[in-house]
């Protein structure tokens, strides 16, 4: 039996961390959560998920996204992470991809498309 998927979502908002949990679980996805950076940071380093998803703007993190994207990528650099954010600044998208994020979507976006990123993900990451 493979084992499932583990998808770290990150994100200072606590809504937003429970229902994308709950949706990425009922899918069959070991889902984590991170209200901040530095708790980001220590579920990576302990669970090692193929998937983080990321919230570019975190005022009451000691890091925002693009920080903690560059943190991960010290860390490793084999795991797919999609960058979100609510707004569409280029100077973020071009930090992103500096950073080499594989994706970037804009909130809001509803949990079909959150789960189509996901599946996205996971062939790119068969590949």
């Amino acid at each position: 039996m493979l084992k499932p998927i583990k998808i770290l979502v990150i994100d200072d908002e606590e809504d937003i961390l429970i229902e994308t949990k709950e949706i990425l679980e009922k899918k069959g996805f070991c889902a984590y959560t991170a209200l901040d950076s530095d708790k980001a940071l220590e579920l990576f380093q302990k669970e090692r998920p193929q998937i983080c998803l990321i919230d570019i703007h975190m005022p009451r993190s000691r890091l925002d996204g693009i920080r903690v994207l560059e943190e991960l990528r010290k860390l490793d650099k084999t795991n797919y992470c999609i960058m979100v954010t609510r707004v569409d600044e280029q100077d973020k998208i071009e930090a992103a991809k500096r950073f080499q994020a594989n994706r970037y979507v804009l909130k809001p976006f509803n949990y079909h498309e959150l789960l189509e990123l996901v599946e996205e993900a996971v062939k790119a990451l068969q590949r």
